[in-house]
């Protein structure tokens, strides 16, 4: 089997792509309360290597927590109204001098009440005044050079690039499981969402998971 085409980032713009994995009816959160009980080794292939590229890894705050991120040599922008980052988090206990430094968005008001374990960890940037504005992130992480953007969940942060019309392509993994069980985190859950339709740019396969590269219409 060849190996899976990754895709690139367009040169000399800002790029925001998104990568989920899902299962076939939707899910995105296992029982372990992050993707790896419902993803695939295809699939940890496919994310070990879209990870060559970006400039920076933007991850929502629940997602840090319930997958507990290891520091990586690129950097790790986390989004969060409150906070709530336990130093214990591996991203900062196992930071060394090849990492660099985390950067946390959050709100102006919340910025304001970092604490100094916060900020002697972290860069703390303020974006929007009493809630993360998520386009003013964006331009805050492009002014550090940062304009290869891969985020990477959880499924709010991508609900809300989505309403925002922030994310100019969807890498989406598919196992073949039918998770069933309680309701859980689905790939798009919002209230009075418009449906809309993404234009289908590529279409792969890996042993059972199919991989596609979907874009705004």
């Amino acid at each position: 089997m060849q190996p899976l085409r990754v895709p690139d980032f367009p040169p000399g713009r800002r790029w925001v792509r998104a990568v989920m994995a899902t299962t076939l009816d939707g899910v995105v959160r296992g029982e372990d309360g992050g993707s790896r009980s419902i993803s695939s080794a295809a699939d940890q292939r496919w994310f070990s290597a879209l990870r060559s590229a970006p400039d920076v890894l933007l991850v929502g705050a629940g997602t840090i927590r319930a997958e507990d991120y290891r520091p990586s040599r690129k950097v790790i922008a986390v989004v969060t109204n409150s906070l709530d980052l336990p130093m214990s988090l591996r991203m900062f206990s196992e930071r060394g001098p090849e990492h660099p430094r985390p950067v946390v968005v959050t709100s102006e008001h919340s910025a304001a009440t970092a604490s100094d374990d916060l900020r002697s960890a972290a860069d703390v940037i303020g974006c929007g005044v009493d809630s993360v504005d998520l386009t003013v992130a964006l331009d805050a992480l492009a002014g550090r050079g940062l304009t290869r953007v891969q985020c990477e969940g959880g499924p709010h942060l991508l609900a809300d690039l989505l309403t925002d019309d922030l994310i100019d392509q969807l890498l989406l993994s598919v196992t073949p499981l039918l998770h069933g069980g309680e309701a859980r985190d689905h790939l798009i859950s919002v209230p009075g969402w418009e449906p809309r339709r993404l234009n289908v740019v590529d279409v792969q396969r890996d042993d059972d998971t199919v991989f596609l590269t979907l874009e705004r219409g």
